[in-house]
């Protein structure tokens, strides 16, 4: 068994920190007030259950994950004398919170861990380079956050959800999978064209984003819009440089189309092969329209590029 050793006095900047780390053979444990920081535990071998009061009882068993957050008064009890190994990790920091919820590691209740054996052979070498001296606070920091984000990518349905996830899984052709996965795919490539239609976006760079090539994205753009994906978001920049200018009405046309991250006079050609008229015109037309209503006075230089 590694002996529970406590890590230094953490650097105030650091968002995520290694609080402590070790390994005990199961056994009851009571703390009526909590840990001070996130405790990670892993079940090597054995069975048992967490207590947390008033909120329920939950069962860990061998190759699994419990997270605790800090403060909460908890129990755990083993199932028998089998003299299990239970490994925790203590973690704090301000982000811990955030970056384990993030992870999908917060949910109450034990995770499964695939290649269990690799995690718990991280735990013992990050206690082995702590009692050697080798793992500095800044270092440690960076380990503890690639093992949170491998733990998130190793976690496995449990055991009562897996028949129901593949008998749901197996109720769909393949051809409905496959359709289902476009799909998400092509909401993804939406949304993030939606969000950053101001920036340099690139069509290739939103299909590596959802999985794809950019042949099979321009394919579903093709199916829902008859248009490749590189139209599309040509399309859009060019709808909210027009809903811009609604709102904009006195300003320039170079305003226009930096606001939607093209190039002025590619913009300008654009404009005019979409809308019919080139944008300089377009907020000629609307000063002309503002000046009948407000009766003011010349307004030829507002629409200058």
């Amino acid at each position: 068994m590694l002996a529970f050793r406590l890590t230094g006095l953490p650097d105030s900047r650091l968002p995520l920190y290694l609080y402590c780390v070790g390994t005990q053979e199961e056994k009851v444990q009571f703390r009526p007030d909590g840990f001070p920081v996130y405790q990670l535990f892993l079940l090597r071998s054995g069975k048992g259950e967490f207590k947390v009061p008033g909120e329920g009882v939950w069962t860990v068993s061998a190759g699994e994950l419990f997270v605790m957050e800090p403060g909460v008064a908890h129990e755990y009890i083993p199932h028998s004398k089998t003299h299990g190994e239970l490994g925790y990790i203590g973690i704090g920091g301000e982000a811990a919170g955030a970056v384990l919820r993030s992870a999908g590691l917060l949910a109450m209740g034990s995770l499964r861990l695939s290649k269990f054996e690799q995690f718990w052979s991280r735990l013992t070498d990050i206690w082995h380079s702590l009692g050697v001296g080798m793992t500095e606070m800044w270092n440690s920091s960076t380990i503890i956050y690639q093992l949170i984000l491998d733990m998130s990518r190793s976690i496995l349905p449990l055991r009562e959800e897996t028949g129901e996830r593949v008998a749901r899984s197996g109720s769909l052709t393949r051809s409905e999978r496959e359709s289902e996965s476009a799909n998400e795919a092509f909401t993804r490539a939406v949304s993030l064209m939606q969000t950053h239609y101001q920036d340099d976006l690139l069509l290739k760079h939103v299909a590596e984003a959802v999985g794809y090539s950019v042949q099979h994205l321009n394919r579903l753009f093709h199916q829902r819009h008859g248009i490749t994906g590189h139209q599309y978001m040509q399309r859009l920049r060019l709808q909210k440089a027009s809903e811009w200018l609604d709102k904009h009405p006195q300003a320039s046309v170079r305003e226009a189309a930096e606001t939607v991250g093209m190039e002025v006079n590619y913009f300008i050609r654009m404009y005019k092969r979409e809308f019919g008229e080139t944008p300089g015109k377009e907020i000629k037309h609307r000063i002309q329209l503002k000046m009948e209503k407000d009766s003011t006075g010349p307004v030829d230089h507002l629409y200058e590029v």
